[in-house]
């Protein structure tokens, strides 16, 4: 088929690929895992942890997904994902994650104390459920300096405040 200028449809340039879509979050994940030096199990779990963020994930896959993410032990990548980010919903979606797969992740405690004290409710809520669900014992030091974090907090939804320090504050007597 030739254009109006006698040239083949199927011979014209693409058109360029504009990089500001890209970087749109309403079409594009850009959770980004540094897989540097993984092993093939590692690179599945960091396979496992994005497509956490594929459109349209039903809940049923979101739930298999965790499965995958309890087997795989992988409370130190889900961490490292987490800080990686500075994206709220990618945060809250991996927090998520953290509780729903039942993990242990008192190895973690501080980091999502101040995940809690977040200013965007639902990170700080997800958070909190991790906090909430952990059942190993949290060494009374780090619980202090839990409470600190909380206590210092400004900015983070009072409720959720509230909630925190009563969790930290029944942690001491246990």
């Amino acid at each position: 088929m030739k254009n109006e200028d006698n040239t083949d449809d199927f011979f014209l340039e693409p058109e360029p690929i504009d990089p500001k879509k890209l970087f749109n979050e309403e079409e594009y994940s850009t959770l980004i895992v540094n897989r540097e030096g993984f092993n093939k199990k590692q690179n599945d779990t960091a396979d496992l942890i994005e497509s956490l963020f594929e459109k349209k994930l039903t809940r049923q896959e979101f739930e298999q997904v965790v499965d995958g993410l309890k087997n795989a032990n992988a409370q130190k990548m889900m961490v490292d994902a987490i800080e990686s980010t500075t994206n709220i919903h990618e945060q809250t979606v991996l927090a998520q994650a953290a509780w729903e797969s039942g993990l242990d992740f008192s190895a973690y405690f501080l980091f999502f104390v101040s995940l809690a004290c977040n200013p965007d409710a639902m990170l700080a809520l997800e958070a909190l459920t991790v906090i909430e669900s952990t059942e190993t014992k949290i060494e009374s030091d780090v619980v202090m300096k839990a409470i600190g974090i909380a206590s210092n907090s400004i900015n983070i939804n009072s409720m959720i405040k509230e909630d925190l320090l009563t969790n930290l504050q029944s942690r001491l007597g246990e």
